[in-house]
């Protein structure tokens, strides 16, 4: 047809397309903390802080809140948004956090307060962001599953009371065009990263306050990444609120600088005294304002730290926490202790097979929501009735994300930032002498006590005073100067105390003044030349945004992008044979997937050998019906002695 006639159908088509767009929701205003968070009853000094902070100065805002936990960071964190956005200087917000199970966390909790953010009228989209958010059941009831999808039918024909478009769940990168977006950080940084479509991640972030939590808990590598996305931020005039509950003055000072940067107005953080904390950092127009915030009664804690030097220790320690009727945990740095620990506690014969969970990272899907669905059961807040005598053994996994109240716990020696964390998990709530859960009061049970399993003390320790006991503590923790550091300065405190000892704490360990004994001048060496590695890595990953969009500006680009620098992992399917068909290890919706889980490759390498794999022309009919290029595909029974097991998890042999 002739142009003239195809452009009249086009702009004709155009229009009607446009008018099927749904409507931008509007911000609504804020009215205080009790309208945002009913269940609040009573402010912390940090919600009633940013509640009543000046926020009128021009261009994009900088919050730093260093709390301790339970001081409510990310209710106040959800009050500046608002806050932020009813002042019209954002219209959404993207939330990201470290792991898929905090942002499983925090999407649970979005869910129920995010239509609050914008007016009756209005219908928001809210957004799961991970590799695995179909695997959510509350994600999956979330999307307007429409009879048209595929078609040109518009969504609001398929009015939801709660959730997101069906189009914004199709891909992780149009996940961030939705109005208020949670997940992993990776995904936000996938915008800064020169993967495919990041510019499509950077659109999406426009307009949007950046949320991240946990922001003390990135190496090197993830840091200086999260750095470059929030001078980016910045720059395109969005604010960021970065949340911690221990951060050093390095880390603080880098952020700021960041921020700055993409503002164009110099601000340097101020040095904050080993006495300053909790603390509030905000900047805004070349201006800082950085104040002290008080602590509420409810949430300052003095821990003591008990020394145990044999393993022998502490099974006897777990057995009398069992014999008295109380629930104890013991945190170990790797998956292979923990499995040694656990069985040897089983063989023991002194403790029920019942009361005693293993809990790590190589569990399949499915087994790992039964574990953590029973370890909130039996340790979690609202519970009281099913404590008495169960015992945990765990690895990091328990560090975070889990609101969890132990009587007792023993853990690895790890730097003191981890162990704080871990801390946090002793004694948590508020409970009478049997464990039951109260209200009002104080908690009647004896005063926490944190044993930490480690060498025996020495001022002068030799190169392998790690390596020689505890080899994979080593392995996890290579910088060993740190966790003979953090032995130090709890020696010599002899306790944690919140929030009076925290910023003392965290200087002792990763001041930049620190000196360290001879022994460790090698592994310091290495450790400092991977910093300086990592930093290298990062930048060269990173979009160069300065020069614009032009030809050569990503030629020595790497082949391979990451937004970690962890070892590479291997996926594994777990698969039953029946008779001349493969099913999967798990039942119900997803079942492969469900099935699924990641390993280090070294680990893989070295204990391949100790599984039957599917192979030949049954391998590739799975991929084929898969549609996987390859799999690894890992057939199991039902007995443990196929190297998998749901109790244990993949062991090998």
């Amino acid at each position: 047809m002739p142009l003239e006639a195809y452009w009249q159908i086009a702009l004709d088509n155009a229009n009607k397309a446009v008018q099927h767009l749904p409507q931008l929701p509007l911000v609504s205003a804020y009215i205080n903390i009790k309208h945002l968070f009913p269940f609040v009853s009573q402010p912390t000094p940090l919600q009633q802080k940013v509640e009543n902070i000046d926020l009128s100065a021009e261009g994009p805002h900088l919050f730093i809140l260093e709390d301790v936990t339970g001081a409510g960071k990310t209710e106040a964190a959800l009050i500046l948004a608002h806050r932020l956005m009813a002042a019209g200087k954002a219209r959404g917000m993207f939330i990201g956090l470290p792991t898929m199970a905090t942002a499983n966390a925090m999407y649970e909790r979005m869910y129920k307060t995010a239509r609050k953010f914008y007016q009756d009228a209005s219908n928001p989209s809210l957004i799961l962001a991970h590799s695995a958010r179909h695997l959510s059941d509350l994600f999956s009831q979330s999307v307007w599953l429409n009879e048209t999808e595929g078609t040109e039918e518009p969504d609001d024909e398929h009015p939801s009371t709660q959730g997101c478009a069906a189009w914004f769940a199709q891909s992780n990168k149009k996940a961030l065009l939705a109005d208020i977006g949670v997940g992993t950080i990776d995904q936000a940084m996938m915008a800064v990263i020169p993967f495919r479509h990041h510019n499509l991640r950077l659109l999406g972030l426009l307009d949007k306050l950046l949320i991240i939590d946990e922001i003390h808990a990135y190496d090197t590598f993830m840091s200086k990444i999260l750095e470059n996305l929030i001078e980016t931020q910045a720059r395109y005039g969005n604010s960021a609120i970065l949340l911690s509950a221990t951060l050093s003055q390095s880390q603080r000072e880098r952020l700021v600088a960041a921020f700055s940067r993409g503002t164009g107005k110099t601000v340097a953080a101020p040095f904050l005294s080993q006495h300053d904390y909790p603390w509030v950092t905000h900047v805004a127009s070349g201006e800082i304002d950085s104040s002290p915030v008080a602590t509420r009664k409810e949430v300052m804690r003095r821990v003591a730290v008990d020394w145990r030097h044999s393993e022998a220790e502490c099974i006897t320690a777990l057995l009398d926490a069992v014999a008295q009727g109380e629930c104890i945990a013991w945190i170990r740095n790797s998956v292979d202790d923990a499995v040694r620990i656990y069985r040897q506690l089983i063989s023991s014969g002194k403790v029920n097979p019942e009361s005693v969970l293993l809990f790590h990272s190589r569990f399949a899907f499915c087994d790992r929501q039964v574990i953590e669905s029973k370890t909130l059961r039996w340790f979690g807040k609202p519970e009281s009735g099913h404590r008495a005598g169960k015992v945990i053994i765990s690895t990091q996994v328990l560090e975070s994300s889990l609101d969890l109240d132990l009587d007792q716990m023993i853990t690895d020696l790890a730097p003191v930032d981890l162990l704080i964390q871990r801390a946090g998990r002793l004694k948590r709530h508020i409970r009478n002498r049997k464990g039951e859960l109260k209200s009002t009061g104080e908690d009647e049970r004896s005063s926490p006590v944190l044993m930490i399993y480690s060498p025996e003390w020495t001022d002068e320790p030799q190169p392998d005073w790690l390596s020689s006991f505890m080899p994979n503590s080593a392995y996890i923790y290579p910088d060993h100067a740190k966790l003979w550091l953090t032995q130090r300065i709890l020696r010599q405190q002899q306790e944690i105390r919140m929030p009076e000892s925290a910023r003392m704490l965290i200087e002792s360990v990763y001041g930049d003044d620190i000196t360290v004994p001879p022994g460790f001048a090698r592994s310091r060496n290495e450790q400092e030349g991977k910093y300086y590695c990592d930093l290298a890595i990062a930048d060269q990953q990173s979009v160069n945004f300065t020069p614009g969009y032009m030809p050569g500006v990503n030629d020595m680009m790497p082949e391979k992008l990451a937004t970690r620098l962890a070892e590479e992992s291997i996926t594994l399917w777990l698969a039953k044979q029946q008779g001349d068909d493969v099913v999967p290890w798990a039942s119900g919706e997803n079942a492969w997937e469900m099935s699924s889980l990641h390993v280090r490759k070294s680990w893989w390498l070295k204990h391949e050998q100790d599984f039957s794999m599917l192979a030949g022309e049954a391998l590739q009919k799975w991929c084929n019906e898969q549609k996987q290029v390859y799999a690894n595909v890992v057939l199991v029974t039902d007995q443990k002695d196929c190297g998998y097991s749901a109790e244990e998890g993949l062991i090998g042999n």
